[in-house]
Parts: C-alpha cells; structure tokens; sequence
C-alpha cells in the first residue's frame, strides 16, 4: 500500500469514496447531502489538485487500486488569531481495509504536507455518534476543543412551548 498525491484520474474513486462515507454516515448524521453535492465535491477536489497550494488531496493505493482518500484545506480556524490550520476532511477507507493502517498512512502525509508549508495546527470535524472515528482520532492525539450542538427547530419549539407556563 501506498499514498500519494490524488490525480484528476482518481477523481470516480475519490467520489465513490465519498459515497461510501455518506451511507456509513445515513443513521446518525444530521445533515443530508443537497443535490448535485458529489459533483461538487469532485470539482471541489479536482481544483485543489490543479491549481491550489493550500489543499491537499490524498488517495491510498494497493495493487493499484484506490483504497482510502483523504483531503486537507488551510484556513484560519479562529477570527481572534491568524494562526493557520490544516483541517482534514474525508478520510475515508474501504470496509476492508479498516484497522490495517490506511488511514494512520493517509493522516502522516496530510501531517507532512502541513509540516511542508509551517501550518501550525492540524484539525478536523467528526461525528460523536461516530465510535470508531473518535477512537481512531483519538488515538492519533486530537482532543475535542469546540463543540458544535444541533437540535431539530421544531423539537427545541416543542419543548420551549411545552416549559412556558400560563402568562408567561
């Protein structure tokens, strides 16, 4: 297995990558893809490999078949400080090449890339719901720093209404 820098070649993969991610995802995420959102996701990853020095997208190969991905974009996390980050984002790996360090692979390079360009900080989002993706992250040394809370609109005015008493 190796990992390298993705090629315009590798986009199907990567989106079929993508696709695989959305359906592990379908019992606990909390946001459903738009329309038309893999295809923006190619053209999203096709210019970062063609013309952007601020991203990195990464394929992990076996026998020349494309088996994990992963995809890396600076930016300033915070509006306090310039301090730049790398967040990783759609590091995904095949069923069946889970737990035989694909995505360790995939992480060192993306941690090359941000050594590479003096990026102070790596960060990435993840689902809590999501057990073997906060394990994986943590065992890698990330530590939640922000969290983000969602609630369905209607059930939060559900359960205000239901808390009001009379008069109020």
């Amino acid at each position: 297995m190796k990992v390298r820098q993705a090629t315009p070649e590798d986009l199907p993969a990567l989106v079929g990558l993508f696709q695989e991610l959305d359906l592990m995802q379908r019992d606990w995420r909390v946001f459903t893809p738009r329309p038309g959102f893999y295809d923006e996701v190619g053209e999203k990853y096709r210019a970062a490999m063609e013309a952007r020095e601020d991203a990195v997208v990464l394929v992990a190969e076996d026998e020349g078949e494309v088996v994990g991905m992963a995809y890396g974009e600076v930016h300033v996390p915070s509006r306090f400080s310039d301090e730049r980050a790398l967040e990783i984002s759609g590091v995904v790996v095949v069923a069946g090449y889970r737990g035989k360090g694909v995505g360790r692979a995939l992480v060192r390079e993306a941690a090359r890339f941000a050594t590479d360009y003096s990026i102070p900080w790596v960060e990435l989002k993840t689902f809590a719901p999501n057990r073997g993706a906060m394990e994986f992250w943590e065992s890698l040394g990330f530590t939640p720093r922000v969290v983000q809370l969602t609630s369905a609109t209607n059930a939060l005015a559900g359960r205000l209404e239901a808390e009001e008493g009379p008069g109020e």
